[in-house]
């Protein structure tokens, strides 16, 4: 099967097939990081805004409700997202990158991630920068470097797919809890924010000594 497949290209007078195939992987590839950073570089990745259907007024199960929804999106939402992204990302670094084992692949990819979301919350400008710059200079990399055009060597790599799902586990936790700190600091900022400008404004409103 894979000897046909590799024929099929590699024969004399195949050169559009060749031309088509290779053609296809890099707008592939340019569609995904158009998605990618345009998605992941975004503050708030989730905007299901689940909050909108806990109608209680009671304050104890106001409370309950909020931390349900709140579970709900950022403990299980949220790890699916990232768990497409990161997967995807990884499998097609593992194509286009030559030499890389299943690990480095997986590093580069969890790290890249990573760095994507804490700049999301410094700077979503920053973040879409960071989201397009690196994969886009890997794929620059990647068809200016020897090699990159053998079709029978690029089908070979895509059979190595399935080894990197054995350690994805444990790069997408750490995803997961680096979004979660990023996502607890935002709060308690944005608390300490409230606190401080409802105490300036109740000083504003204060009566002066002399009225």
């Amino acid at each position: 099967m894979l000897e046909a497949l590799i024929g099929i290209f590699t024969g004399e007078g195949n050169l559009t097939m060749v031309l088509l195939f290779f053609t296809a992987i890099i707008v592939i590839y340019s569609v995904f990081v158009f998605y990618f950073y345009r998605f992941l570089a975004k503050k708030n990745l989730i905007e299901l805004n689940l909050g909108q259907y806990n109608q209680y007024q009671n304050p104890a199960l106001l409370k309950f409700f909020a931390a349900i929804f709140y579970i709900i999106e950022y403990l299980v939402i949220l790890p699916v997202l990232t768990f497409f992204w990161f997967a995807v990302l990884a499998i097609l670094i593992l194509v286009l990158s030559k030499g890389l084992d299943a690990s480095t692949i997986l590093l580069i990819s969890a790290a890249l991630v990573a760095a994507v979301r804490i700049t999301a919350y410094v700077s979503e400008d920053l973040s879409k920068d960071l989201a397009k710059m690196l994969p886009f200079t890997l794929l620059a990399i990647a068809i200016t470097t020897a090699g990159f055009f053998d079709v029978s060597a690029l089908i070979l790599r895509i059979q190595e797919i399935p080894s990197l799902f054995s350690h994805i586990p444990y790069y997408l936790l750490f995803i997961v809890i680096v979004e979660l700190i990023m996502r607890v600091g935002d709060a308690v900022q944005s608390i300490i924010h409230s606190s401080k400008a409802s105490g300036e404004g109740e000083e504003l409103e204060a009566p002066s000594p002399t009225e």
